[in-house]
């Protein structure tokens, strides 16, 4: 960890003092331009509202606070513009500037998925861990002899048990997401090719990238590398200002159905919007259609598709389907699909399986014998073999 501005230029052939002079000015530059992108985000994200959420920006944009505190943040950075290039205020830049990104990346996803957010008094303990590092980290960069060996071994130990503790729960909370965002799907559609890129699925691997890139840069603690993360946040900066004040933005509004919180507190829904018995009719209604018909054969087969058929609310069906022994349109349609295959297969054993599986109303084998094992337990030619 041995830094200074006084090898940073021998170590790049810059030569002698002129060298390092320029380093540091190099450094200095793009750490400027990040500081002053960030705080420009921050003005921006804190008093401009793009058109499109002016009627209610609180319920479509609800992270708003969240990711201008953010870009506030960032101007942790300034005992580094001040010192750049020494070693301790190196050390203390990428410390913080790994925990402060991994605790509000969390913040601002929660944010957006939770529209009621944490109390002010949680919230505080939940970054109780990364501000007693910020300090800790900090004092050294104005008291240069607490800058020792054994306290940077017992702070890089520190910071990293705490951003491993952060990463957890961002982690947890992701898989959460996806659960929820593979029901919405399975809701809707009977073949999993036909599930939407939906923006949750966008943000699912983007933030532990981002927090593994800060990783790398802290355990490095490099002043070259320090200066490239600077110029990447920069320019994602300015694309972020630049996507922000697009006058032909679109708007694009999280489905309520998304919430993970409500979703965690109430897997059922406490109102049902149809009774037992006319459940159970619309049920015994729907059933008597897709076998007859045999509507599960259908390629891209959707709820949308068979609620066109039955002629009947999107919304009542959903709830009987939800409330069936099948739980969701996708398990449905595949339960009876499973069943037809095993049926052919019954008939005729020398059959492909390619074969079985696209008259089975799949679009591959390879996503027949998926679902087939999810749902039998066993692979289709395990499932031949036991017969």
């Amino acid at each position: 960890m041995k830094i200074g501005i006084s090898n940073c230029g021998k170590n790049r052939n810059f030569g002698g003092e002129m060298g390092d002079n320029f380093w540091t000015i190099l450094c200095f530059s793009f750490n400027l331009v990040y500081i002053v992108t960030a705080l420009y985000g921050w003005l921006l994200k804190r008093f401009f509202v793009p058109e499109a959420y002016r009627h209610d920006v609180k319920e479509l944009y609800p992270a708003r606070r969240s990711v201008a505190g953010f870009y506030l943040l960032q101007l942790f950075e300034l005992p580094y513009l001040i010192k750049v290039c020494q070693p301790e205020a190196l050390f203390y830049v990428n410390g913080a500037g790994l925990l402060v990104f991994s605790s509000f990346m969390l913040v601002m996803v929660e944010n957006y998925f939770y529209q009621k957010g944490y109390s002010i008094r949680k919230r505080l303990l939940f970054l109780f861990p990364m501000w007693a590092c910020w300090v800790a980290l900090i004092i050294p960069v104005f008291e240069k002899s607490l800058f020792t060996p054994d306290y940077q071994l017992i702070m890089t130990i520190v910071v990293l048990v705490v951003f491993t503790g952060y990463m957890f729960m961002l982690d947890r909370f992701r898989r959460r997401l996806m659960r929820r965002v593979r029901e919405l799907d399975e809701d809707e559609y009977s073949n999993e090719e036909d599930f939407p890129v939906k923006f949750a699925k966008s943000v699912r691997l983007l933030p532990l990238a981002l927090c593994l890139m800060l990783v790398v840069n802290f355990l490095l603690n490099d002043v070259t590398v320090k200066m490239i993360r600077d110029i990447i946040f920069t320019v994602v900066d300015v694309w972020f200002a630049i996507y922000t004040l697009n006058p032909h933005r679109k708007l694009k509004q999280m489905p309520k159905e998304l919430q993970v919180e409500e979703v965690e507190k109430e897997e059922v829904p406490t109102h049902r919007r149809v009774t037992d018995e006319q459940a159970k009719e619309m049920e015994a209604k729907m059933l008597e259609l897709i076998k007859s018909e045999k509507l599960y054969l259908e390629d891209h087969f959707t709820l949308t598709d068979l609620v066109k058929r039955m002629n009947t609310n999107k919304t009542y069906l959903s709830e009987v389907i939800a409330h069936s022994e099948y739980g969701s349109f996708y398990q449905l349609i595949n339960t009876l699909r499973i069943d037809h295959a095993c049926w052919m297969l019954g008939e005729d054993p020398t059959l492909k399986m390619e074969q079985v599986a696209l008259a089975s109303g799949f679009s591959s084998g390879s996503a027949f014998s998926q679902v087939f094992k999810r749902i039998k337990g066993v692979s289709p030619s395990e499932y031949l073999r036991e017969k």
